[in-house]
């Protein structure tokens, strides 16, 4: 009986193994795509800024750049990252960029949620008061922002998370999926 039991914890540990490795393996994959599509879809954004129609909705201007509608390009010099941002939320371009989630610049209420990829918002709770964000939106007006707090809330705070009386919040999973980092920023002059 020992013998069953030792030779099914041994079977059940390799699997648990197996399954850690096959996970972390899927992980990178995700990541490298958002890295390959932050790579390719940020530089015919920046070009297209000024070169395409935009397309205003009572809240926010979109450019729709090669079939996606795009708001602007965020920029977070500490982080060293610059990414478009695409003018709607959805799993699969979430998956590619950061998406506008909720308000706009004129309103000053933007949120833009972003994956915990490297390429993406994995290091925003590296972010600090004072440092600085920038977004760009689709008629190439620079909007400077500074962050001003870092909190965590749960995933069900949606109030919050748009009623925050912030011009600027980015928010993305915590490495658990248990909880959304948040930055929260002051626009600056």
């Amino acid at each position: 009986m020992r013998k069953i039991i030792g030779a099914l914890s041994l079977i059940l540990g390799v699997l648990c193994l197996v399954f850690s490795v096959r996970l972390t393996l899927y992980n990178q994959e995700e990541d490298n795509a958002a890295t390959i599509a932050v790579e390719t879809l940020l530089p015919s954004v920046q070009e297209s800024i000024d070169n395409s129609k935009s397309l205003e909705t009572p809240e926010i201007t979109a450019l729709e750049v090669d079939g996606n509608a795009y708001i602007g390009i965020l920029t977070i010099p500490k982080l060293n990252l610059e990414l478009p941002v695409f003018s709607e939320w959805s799993d699969t371009k979430l998956k590619k960029a950061p998406c506008h989630y909720y308000g706009s610049c004129s309103t000053d209420n933007l949120v833009i949620a972003g994956h915990n990829y490297k390429a993406h918002f994995a290091k925003l709770s590296k972010l600090q008061e004072g440092d600085a964000v920038f977004f760009t939106d689709v008629q190439g007006k620079v909007h400077s922002y500074e962050v001003v707090l870092l909190e965590t809330l749960p995933p069900t705070a949606t109030k919050e998370m748009i009623e925050s009386g912030f011009a600027l919040s980015l928010y993305t999973c915590t490495y658990s999926g248990e909880n959304r980092v948040t930055v929260r920023c002051k626009e600056t002059v």
